[in-house]
């Protein structure tokens, strides 16, 4: 079948403790991406992977401005941006082969200028992500093992235990959690410890996802796009580089004995040389994988213990790009959560609002991309920039439009100097952001335990000045003097009023709570 799919190992001598606050089963980028926002936490956490190296299939591609958003809060923004295609490959190629005469390239995506972001998203395979995610995690000192098959996960009195294997030593082994957090696909063995259900559409097509070897780069140099539509029979083709590096999706034909296909090497090659329209085209094919297009979301992300992401907790289809992207949201909404559950700052009900929140996301974006399977569509890079919790539904396919009402993502605003949009201001505890500074609010948060944990930050106080005068107002919809009260991820909780009245007071410190601390009789106390 190729070369392995998987490079060689990189953490099978990886020493496991006996326990960690939290065990992440599943080491892709979206449980890569939670180790990593956990130990700027500084929550103790252990990945097990089952396979015994990163992926070299370039199963996802699209990094969204939101997921770039996150990793520009992680600090590895600059390294997936180094890694990615050039920004003027991210458009579509339409034909009935690689190589039609009559093809159409559409432009670049409009969301690419609109300026709503400091991060646009990239074109970055998983190959190429997934070593940056690993050394960033490990930098940041979790452990991630490589070889480990989890093959059970159990409660105890103050946690879980999870069992698992060392490649092909059955011999049993253990590691205590407090909380399990299951990123392992979406043939999730920490959803069936839990007895999570999936609902949804199985079987919307299966695809036979070839890693190919060939020399395009001269032959598309007219036409670089991230993504070729072909004739429906011929399926299409993703670039990697643009050059010689490709996959090629073929639809398998209902009926169709799947494995048999795969393991034809040549009749393989064959099909990728009839896609691109050369017949005499030197193919190497690399590695192929097997594919079902499925659109389910699990029942719930959250049993006791144990906590659902990524595809463990949601199958979208590839139409879109938001797949790898939603459980990119996941991990960064739970990161948070789980921290402040952990150092005792609230109670696991905080985990409720990350199951409610993130379900009701993956349930309108899967909407979204299982209409785009049936109609022509183009790349949404901000998407998810309008993800607005508290909204049903919280996700539109429309243009994003800032907005600082709550629920919503804080609106990039341009700063000058070192720090340069407001969403570098918010902190993990939370933040109160203002135009200008307030010393007011300064005093009132310092004297409210129910405010605990959140700082000021002004956009105008000579460190951070907006480049545009008025131009946060603008874009948040605030009158002069009022000011949002902003959580870890960046989703406004309030609007707060300009001078703390104890009535303004009240209500946002109860807002907060509400947020952070939801069964907390002294946090309700004090915001009355």
């Amino acid at each position: 079948m190729g070369e392995s799919r998987y490079s060689d190992a990189v953490g099978r001598d990886e020493v496991v403790p006996a326990s960690a606050d939290v065990v992440v089963v599943g080491g892709g980028p979206v449980g890569l991406t939670l180790a990593l926002a956990l130990r700027r936490q500084g929550i103790d956490v252990v990945v097990l992977e089952a396979h015994p190296g990163l992926s070299r299939h370039p199963k996802a591609r699209g990094v969204s401005a939101r997921s770039m958003e996150t990793f520009r809060g992680l600090g590895i923004e600059s390294a997936v941006r180094g890694a990615a295609a050039p920004d003027d490959h991210v458009r579509f190629y339409r034909g009935r082969t690689l190589l039609d005469p009559d093809g159409v390239v559409g432009p670049p995506p409009p969301t690419r200028r609109t300026g709503s972001t400091p991060s646009p998203g990239v074109l970055c395979s998983q190959d190429r992500l997934e070593p940056i995610l690993l050394g960033a995690a490990r930098g940041a000192g979790a452990t991630v093992a490589f070889s480990r098959r989890v093959t059970a996960v159990d409660p105890t009195a103050s946690g879980a235990r999870v069992t698992y294997a060392v490649a092909d030593d059955e011999t049993p082994r253990a590691v205590d959690a407090a909380y399990v957090v299951g990123c392992d696909g979406a043939n999730s063995t920490v959803r069936g410890a839990a007895g999570i259900t999936l609902r949804g559409q199985r079987g919307l097509g299966r695809f036979l996802s070839v890693r190919l070897s060939a020399p395009l780069g001269p032959r598309v140099a007219d036409r670089r796009a991230a993504s070729y539509f072909l004739a429906p029979e011929l399926g299409g083709f993703l670039a990697v580089d643009n050059d010689r590096e490709w996959i090629y999706q073929h639809p398998v034909p209902p009926g169709a004995e799947a494995e048999a296909l795969r393991a034809d090497l040549p009749a393989i090659a064959a099909r990728v040389r009839a896609a691109v329209g050369d017949p005499d085209l030197p193919v190497e094919v690399r590695d192929t994988m097997l594919w079902r297009m499925d659109a389910t979301v699990a029942q719930t992300f959250r049993r006791g213990r144990i906590v659902l992401a990524g595809d463990a907790a949601h199958q979208v289809p590839p139409t879109g790009g938001h797949g790898m992207n939603l459980g990119i949201g996941d991990a960064e909404g739970l990161a948070w959560r789980l921290a402040r559950v952990l150092r005792g700052q609230a109670s696991s009900r905080l985990l409720d609002g990350y199951a409610a929140e993130r379900r009701a996301v993956a349930a309108a974006v899967l909407a979204i991309c299982v209409d785009n399977s049936r109609r022509a569509y183009e790349i949404d890079d901000e998407l998810l920039l309008g993800t607005t919790y508290g909204a049903e539904p919280p996700v539109v396919a429309e243009p994003y439009r800032a907005s600082g009402r709550p629920g919503r993502r804080l609106p990039h605003v341009a700063l000058r100097g070192d720090v340069t949009s407001t969403l570098d201001l918010v902190r993990p505890g939370g933040t109160l952001l203002f135009a200008v500074p307030s010393s007011a609010w300064g005093a009132a948060v310092a004297a409210t335990p129910a405010l605990g944990g959140v700082v000021i930050a002004a956009c105008t106080d000579g460190a951070h000045a907006v480049a545009v005068d008025g131009d946060f107002e603008r874009r948040t919809g605030l009158a002069s003097g009022e000011g949002l009260l902003v959580r870890p991820d960046g989703h406004v909780v309030a609007r707060v009023p300009p001078v703390p009245s104890p009535r303004g007071l009240a209500e946002v410190a109860a807002a907060w709570a509400r947020e952070v601390h939801p069964d907390a009789p002294t946090a309700r106390t004090s915001a009355r």
